[in-house]
């Protein structure tokens, strides 16, 4: 994967929440089974609606996350209309695109795009699958760390979509 000491490597993931709660060794493991890709600032990592099955964990580097604000049948692609998210770095230990390691989910829900030069390291939904059947017990605990932020994401949401829709109904009644 990354050319650094694989002390240095285990320390990073096992910062990153996605791993919480594995035994060294088995971090390990999964170290070995990830690769590691380099990208440009501004390269796109994925795109939103793109139907790819992998998830990504953050080592070097800043992304933006966006979404479109068109829906799809009113997307004009000569003028892309994206709200930029949130930036994360490698001092965040994200991860993301997870859902893609679950059944029937067809396509990424956001884009991803680099804003400084960054390093990913890349877990493929074969490789996970394979250490589901291998490993139970590390395929459980990281779908239960994927859960646990998952909800942390949804209970976010639902307090943004709060605040819209109040916002929304007091410009309404101010009119």
């Amino acid at each position: 994967m990354v050319r650094t000491s694989l002390k240095t490597q285990l320390l990073y993931f096992k910062k990153v929440l996605l791993f919480k709660g594995l035994f060294d060794e088995q971090i390990m493991e999964l170290i070995g089974i990830m690769k590691s890709r380099v990208f440009s600032e501004g390269e796109l990592l994925t795109r939103e609606g793109a139907r790819e099955d992998s998830l990504f964990i953050l080592l070097k580097g800043e992304v933006e996350i966006s979404k479109s604000l068109l829906m799809p049948l009113w997307d004009d692609e000569t003028q892309p209309q994206e709200k930029s998210l949130i930036h994360l770095s490698e001092k965040d230990f994200p991860f993301f695109g997870e859902m893609a390691l679950f059944e029937n989910f067809p396509e990424r829900s956001a884009s991803i795009r680099s804003v400084k030069p960054c390093t990913v390291a890349i877990l493929e939904k074969k490789e996970f699958i394979n250490i589901l059947r291998e490993k139970p017990e590390i395929g459980s605990m990281i779908y239960k760390n994927i859960a646990t932020v998952l909800t942390r994401r949804l209970v976010k949401a639902n307090k943004d979509m709060l605040k819209l829709t109040t916002a929304f109904c007091l410009a309404l009644e101010g009119e």
